[in-house]
């Protein structure tokens, strides 16, 4: 089974520089994005895209629009075709991004469950996450024996399983599996707090000055405040209370700061659970490229 090298880390961490270097130095690579916010079209500042070229050579960006949701199944069958093309070609392979889902649905594989419909979605998350909690576990007790009663996410994604499937998650998900295509061999970059909390800031303010405020109007006045994509993604939900007057610029500066490194102690914690080898932006770099020249 061929084997696909995988960089991950935290946000800012560096990751999409390190694979602009080496299609730079590797003029057949493609990058298969697992980042969860890049599939969104005209997202492009506020979920830091690679600039062009760079941003030709890679794939799994720009697929739906910003009101339109997204599975990590959507993405599992479409990534696993991308890369597929690509070897197929000739080509190298890169899987970059930060979504721990994504990368451990390519790297564990995953269960089709049935598509979960639009009125369920709307009805389960316009619910507090205790009772959606207390739900889950009069569905399934054992399910949610597994799952911390705040952990919104999980319960959620089990509730659209157990309901829509009418069975207990461990069942359904056990026979709709469908394994991997490829294996994988993760790089996760390991950057010292104090640096990447100081890379975060520099970001928020390069991305200000790119013209994220710009984007982020753009954005509320094509598709509304509420859509999917803003309402989930940060640098963008913590502009739209300034761009409605209810905030000073300082204010959502500081939000969305402190939700970045809020957001990247979270990654930390997942990253933690994925193998592989570990090290700063130059080992990184120095690994990924002995492993390519080897494919």
């Amino acid at each position: 089974m061929k084997k696909i090298p995988i960089l991950t880390g935290q946000t800012a961490s560096g990751k999409t520089d390190i694979a602009c270097r080496l299609v730079e130095e590797f003029d057949d690579l493609v990058v298969i994005s697992a980042d969860s916010r890049k599939i969104y079209r005209y997202m492009d500042i506020g979920t830091a895209k690679p600039h062009p070229p760079c941003r030709e050579r890679y794939r799994m960006l720009d697929l739906v629009e910003p009101d339109e949701q997204y599975n990590v199944w959507r993405y599992y069958r479409r990534a696993e075709e991308e890369i597929g093309k690509a070897l197929s070609e000739g080509k190298r392979v890169l899987v970059e991004g930060g979504t721990i889902f994504y990368i451990r649905a390519l790297m564990e594989g995953l269960s089709d469950y049935p598509p979960v419909p639009d009125e369920l979605v709307r009805d389960l998350e316009a619910r507090d996450t205790s009772d959606l909690y207390n739900l889950l576990r009069e569905r399934d007790p054992r399910r949610a024996s597994q799952i911390h009663p705040s952990d919104r996410f999980r319960i959620l994604r089990s509730l659209y399983v157990v309901l829509v499937a009418g069975k207990p998650y461990e069942e359904a998900s056990r026979e709709r599996f469908v394994p991997p295509s490829f294996q994988y061999e993760p790089f996760v970059l390991s950057i010292p707090t104090g640096e990447l909390h100081k890379s975060i800031e520099k970001r928020v303010y390069d991305m200000l000055e790119e013209g994220l405020l710009e984007e982020v109007k753009d954005l509320v006045e094509r598709y509304g405040p509420d859509a999917v994509a803003l309402r989930k993604t940060i640098d963008y939900f913590e502009f739209i209370p300034y761009l409605e007057g209810r905030i000073t610029l300082e204010e959502a500066i500081r939000d969305t700061i402190r939700d970045t490194k809020d957001f990247a102690r979270r990654q930390k914690t997942f990253l933690k659970k994925i193998g592989g080898k570990r090290g700063g932006r130059r080992e990184a770099f120095q690994w990924l490229s002995e492993f390519l020249k080897r494919t």
